[in-house]
């Protein structure tokens, strides 16, 4: 409920200049991007260049463009709140695309991507935890960047800070790390995907374990194509689910572990702090960090796994599904509006050295052992069929 409240609070007002902005920004690009389909087929030279070529689709313009607009043009702050409320308009999306899949694509690629995500997760964070206290790196700053590089960015380094105490200083660095490599891969993933003649599947997979946002990870999948985003949905979805292990995980390795030979910024020792940490109901701490819209998109699955008739299917014309389906492309566009709207080149100069090189290193191990899972593992077992 409390997030609920959240989002009517009385200032909610203003949102709604920038949330404006991101819509008809969204309805112009995508009508470009039905005007140059259609002359694609057609056969317009240029036109197949643009398209088909260079893959300059919606995805590609909203992101572009609202990169332009936000750094040529500047953004006026009126727009500001709006814009990063927008942001979060891909999630509606990305439960409605739960009528693509029925339970069998959960068994066979979700099962395959869980034991992937199990292992970068995990494998991600522990070695960050161990790399930056060699380095000297802060806990709070070495606890939110495994949460960052292990999971979902952005999201799981909020979550993550309050349980290691992360100073604002170490939260504004590893943020600024986080949306340095996440949008430089956002950019380049597709084109080295089409370069090395990735199938959408194997890019949707390698792109849900390398991109370190959510939102990136499915922007660049989209750009990459229908196949490819499904599967780093589904995979992704798994991904995410991990956020309040993670948070229990640094609450363990930063604040209860070691705790009795650890001193505060006073000198004074820090074990009565961890007891009071170690007292947290882990319970309600999951509760608390479980990413809720994901039980909306497991929801869909089911529904579409029963094959209710009236309901129908993504693929049967007129019904249900099939409106629903036609929907979740327009939260997609209104929400990469809002993410091309969000990229600060001065935000992503932010990111400390120290932070810079924890990421670095995630990132690069990350996208190198990740392209060789997937083309270890072949695209069969990552295609999803869909019901």
């Amino acid at each position: 409920m409390d997030k609920v409240r959240g989002l009517i609070s009385h200032d909610w007002k203003d949102a709604v200049p920038g949330l404006l902005l991101c819509i008809v920004f969204a309805i112009l690009v995508m009508n470009v991007d039905t005007l140059l389909k259609s002359l694609d087929k057609a056969g317009v030279a240029w036109a197949n260049l643009v398209y088909t070529q260079m893959q300059i689709t919606y995805v590609a313009m909203l992101l572009l463009g609202g990169l332009i607009i936000r750094n040529v043009f500047g953004l006026p702050k009126v727009f500001l709140r709006g814009v990063a409320a927008a942001r979060p308009v891909v999630k509606p999306g990305i439960v409605i695309l739960g009528v693509h899949y029925v339970w069998f694509d959960v068994v066979k690629v979700g099962g395959v991507g869980l034991a992937l995500t199990t292992l970068f997760i995990f494998g991600t964070a522990l070695a960050v935890m161990f790399i930056a206290k060699r380095m000297g790196a802060s806990d709070g700053l070495s606890g939110i960047m495994a949460a960052g590089t292990g999971i979902c960015g952005v999201s799981a380094i909020i979550a993550t800070a309050p349980v290691v105490r992360a100073k604002p200083r170490d939260m504004c660095y590893a943020i600024g790390t986080i949306l340095l490599f996440g949008t430089l891969m956002l950019f380049i993933f597709p084109y080295i995907g089409r370069a090395l003649n990735l199938t959408e599947p194997q890019f949707g997979a390698w792109s849900a374990i390398a991109i370190l946002n959510t939102a990136q990870l499915i922007a660049a999948s989209e750009w990459y194509g229908v196949a490819a985003r499904d599967t780093a949905v589904l995979i992704n979805a798994a991904r995410i689910m991990f956020i309040p292990l993670i948070v229990l995980l640094a609450l363990w390795f930063y604040v209860i572990r070691d705790s009795d030979s650890k001193v505060d910024e006073n000198g004074q020792p820090e074990a009565a702090i961890s007891n009071q940490m170690a007292s947290v109901d882990k319970w309600q701490l999951i509760k608390e960090k479980f990413p809720v819209f994901i039980l909306g998109f497991f929801a869909l699955v089911i529904l579409n796994s029963l094959n209710i008739s009236f309901l129908g299917g993504a693929k049967v014309e007129g019904s249900v599904f099939w409106a629903m389906d036609h929907a979740y492309k327009w939260f997609f566009a209104v929400g990469f509006a809002g993410i091309g709207m969000m990229i600060s080149i001065d935000d992503m100069r932010k990111a400390g050295g120290k932070a810079f090189m924890i990421g670095f290193s995630a990132a690069v191990a990350k996208m190198v052992i990740g392209l060789l899972a997937v083309y270890l593992i072949g695209a069969e077992l990552l295609t999803v069929g869909g019901g």
